[in-house]
């Protein structure tokens, strides 16, 4: 049976959960050469990833990365982190804001698994699509 990287992630947050640092090292390491016996190595990245979430789900915590065209003002960073806070009940949320001058206008919100594309290029895109059917 093939075991997925959400199960390993949850596996490893598990096994983690209240240990000291020392503790912490030893089962990563444990971790790693499992992965290894199993040629699941491959892996890493998507378990790093699913870890992460459960990590962040666990303590509150929504991590959400911002692209827009320009840097986005104190009261527009603030409705954005609003929003994740009632779209996620999240404590805590941390924006990663990041400027793509290939957007045009708009911007595209990623958390989790969501995608919220509010870009100018998204809408004419989605436009031309309607147009052209």
């Amino acid at each position: 049976m093939k075991i997925s990287a959400q199960q390993y992630a949850q596996s490893l947050f598990d096994s983690v959960a209240g240990k000291s640092e020392k503790e912490v090292k030893a089962i990563l390491k444990s971790f790693v050469a499992i992965l290894g016996k199993n040629r699941e190595l491959n892996k890493e990245v998507a378990i790093v990833t699913a870890f992460l979430e459960i990590w962040n789900q666990e303590h509150g915590e929504v991590v959400a990365t911002l692209e827009s065209a320009r840097e986005l003002g104190p009261t527009a960073r603030e409705t954005v982190v609003d929003y994740l806070k009632t779209k996620t009940d999240a404590a805590k949320i941390i924006l990663e804001e990041n400027i793509d001058k290939d957007l045009i206008g708009g911007f595209v919100l990623r958390y989790g698994s969501k995608v919220l594309d509010g870009s100018l290029k998204n809408s004419l895109n989605s436009l031309k699509n309607k147009i052209s059917n």
